[in-house]
């Protein structure tokens, strides 16, 4: 089947006004100057730049994209102009900031009752989206923490509200309320430590939940006085609270990179602070406060309700998993408490002994540590065990595992050699594809372009090719001697980028590609930006807000219904970014290109983006809007 490419439409823009005749209507739109005067005006766009960028024009660009907002179906879209439009308009026009919030909230408080709705029988639609509430307060708190504090009390009133209305209360509202809060705190951490605490100091009238690990170490990671602090707090309300919301206070103290087993699992390991220094007064309380639960729990049984099921599935006693986080911390204490490893032990031993047999069974045997595991096999050895299983199956998945696993010191011929031994092409060509993709990135982290460019030219997928020689320019373009050959790599990126399809990774690699060729030649910087717009424009319902950076390739596991995930990471610029950035050398041809997209969210997203940029380099707001009254 024949497939549209990004250079079948590269001659799109120049087919239509040309960029000159653009910026002269767009100063006509934002200076107010007759088009027939404009047309008979400046021969040369750039020198144009200061009549173009300044104060003025940039607050009515930004105003423009807020009633642009009115005609948007996506609620998501509007409020995330809305919100990007009031964050800008904030230190020069405060009370138009403030009404874009506003709208931003109501629009969010509407879009989230029509979620509920539609999600009576169903959570996952819920879950599918943030709520967008929380997204407007996050970006209220960066400009005004009190306000924010007001709205968030306003919406968890409404939702009470709600619940006390609805027929059948549903517990799992409040987890996840929990969960909005404490997400909504990591993410304020980097701007507003302050505010971040104090919205998730709501979160602890919630249950506790996965989540709450998480924030605490990411507030250590720039605070861990303040963490340890907002620890003792979260304590002191968990502490009597089911044992399914208090075991997940157990992560923190030892700095645990996951929850061990809780109702929802939690990975921390890329929070983690690496400067983190455990609290022994702080582990002695929580110990302290878990052998007290668990004298009660041998003493009074637990509520039937106060279970939940382990990793494996099965559905275990409160009880039980008090026993699991003793064995889990008896290692830390023996050696940074010594004095309660008696009690422990003791604490662990009767525990045991008061389940069934059959009960007993299913936990690790005592003195088990989490941090110590068997020995690791070598790829080599790995491979060796493979060729000895008997089952095809068993024996294919095994190569994979050591395949996908192998670390960049394992010998390149080696590795070929085991991905030989696959008798599915389809593995077989997967599994190649995705190791020379790595290796070439590895090759170009160690600035071995010779090396990185040979690897690149196996890579088969047209979109890896493309990423791969656009990172080898990069590198190459830090050289002076190399700029000629980084350009030639550099055009071959956005050639396999313009033949790769109408995808979102193609656009990125050309809009990334515009950005680094601002330095050698912008003429072929705007060029090249026009091929990404054209792309995205042939895109069906373009979207680069969801993170996803990485194509995901699935084969199906032989010896199980299960599959292995190939995944080829290729991070690039959005339009937002790209935009940004190549406002700054070429204000006039990039604010011009903005209304190039034909997805409305993209052109006021860009322009939004070029609009900051000239309201940093045009003058700093007047100092007293700043002392505006507030609402």
């Amino acid at each position: 089947m024949y497939q549209l490419s990004c250079s079948d439409y590269r001659g799109h823009l120049s087919r239509q006004i040309p960029i000159r005749c653009v910026i002269l209507l767009t100063v006509c739109i934002f200076v107010g100057v007759p088009r027939h005067q404009a047309l008979a005006q400046s021969k040369s766009a750039r020198t144009e730049a200061s009549s173009l960028c300044n104060r003025n024009n940039a607050l009515e660009m930004i105003r423009q994209q807020i009633d642009v907002t009115k005609t948007f179906d996506n609620a998501v879209r509007r409020i995330t102009v809305l919100i990007r439009a009031a964050d800008l308009l904030w230190p020069f026009e405060q009370d138009k900031a403030r009404a874009a919030f506003t709208e931003a909230f109501e629009v969010a408080v509407q879009n989230e009752k029509e979620k509920s709705e539609q999600s009576k029988d169903s959570r996952s639609l819920l879950m599918a989206t943030p709520d967008q509430r929380y997204v407007v307060i996050r970006a209220v708190a960066k400009r005004d923490s009190a306000w924010a504090k007001k709205l968030t009390e306003k919406m968890l009133k409404l939702d009470r509200q709600s619940g006390e209305q609805a027929p059948i209360r549903d517990s799992r509202n409040d987890v996840l309320t929990a969960q909005k809060l404490l997400d909504s705190a990591t993410q304020l951490i980097p701007t507003d430590p302050n505010a971040a605490v104090d919205l998730a100091r709501v979160s602890l009238n919630y249950p506790a939940s996965f989540m709450i690990a998480r924030f605490l170490y990411k507030l250590a990671e720039v605070n861990q006085p303040a963490a340890d602090q907002f620890y003792d707090q979260a304590l002191s309300v968990y502490a009597d609270r089911p044992m399914r919301e208090f075991l997940y206070l157990a992560t923190y103290p030892f700095a645990f990179r996951s929850s061990g087993d809780t109702p929802v699992f939690g990975f921390y390991y890329d929070v983690v602070p690496a400067n983190f220094v455990t609290n022994n007064s702080m582990q002695r309380r929580f110990v302290q406060t878990l052998l007290r639960r668990a004298q009660q729990a041998l003493e009074v049984p637990l509520d039937e309700g106060d279970n939940f099921r382990n990793a494996n599935g099965t559905l275990v006693a409160g009880t039980g998993h008090i026993l699991q986080v003793l064995i889990r911390i008896e290692p830390q204490v023996r050696e940074r408490l010594p004095d309660l490893i008696e009690a422990v032990v003791q604490a662990r031993e009767q525990i045991l002994t008061s389940l069934p047999v059959e009960t007993q069974k299913q936990f690790v045997p005592p003195g088990y540590n989490e941090v110590s595991s068997p020995p690791t096999q070598t790829f080599d050895e790995r491979i060796e065990t493979a060729e000895t299983t008997p089952n095809v199956n068993q024996r294919e998945d095994l190569i994979v595992e050591a395949v996908l696993s192998s670390s960049d010191k394992e010998s390149l011929d080696g590795v070929m050699r085991a991905i030989d031994k696959l008798s599915d092409s389809n593995m077989r060509e997967t599994l190649i594809e995705w190791f020379y993709f790595n290796r070439a990135k590895d090759s170009v982290t160690g600035k071995r372009f010779d090396e990185a460019e040979s690897l690149a030219s196996k890579v088969k997928g047209r979109e890896q090719r493309a990423y791969l020689h656009m990172e080898i320019a990069r590198g190459l373009l830090n050289r002076r001697e190399m700029q000629t050959h980084a350009r030639e790599v550099l055009d071959e990126a956005i050639s396999e980028a313009n033949k790769a399809g109408m995808t979102i990774f193609a656009a990125r690699t050309l809009l990334t590609a515009s950005n680094l060729y601002v330095k050698i030649d912008p003429n072929r910087s705007i060029s090249v930006l026009g091929d990404a717009i054209n792309c995205i424009n042939h895109i069906k319902a373009p979207d680069f807000s969801a993170g996803d950076r990485t194509l995901v390739k699935e084969l199906k596991r032989k010896s199980n219904p299960g599959r292995f995930l190939i995944r080829f990471y290729m991070p690039g610029l959005d339009p937002e970014n790209a935009f940004r950035e190549m406002a700054k050398t070429d204000f006039n041809d990039v604010l011009s290109l903005t209304s190039s997209f034909d997805d409305k969210f993209l052109r006021a997203v860009t322009t939004l983006a070029v609009a900051d940029v000239c309201l940093q380099q045009s003058q700093p707001p007047p100092k007293d809007l700043k002392k505006t009254a507030k609402p």
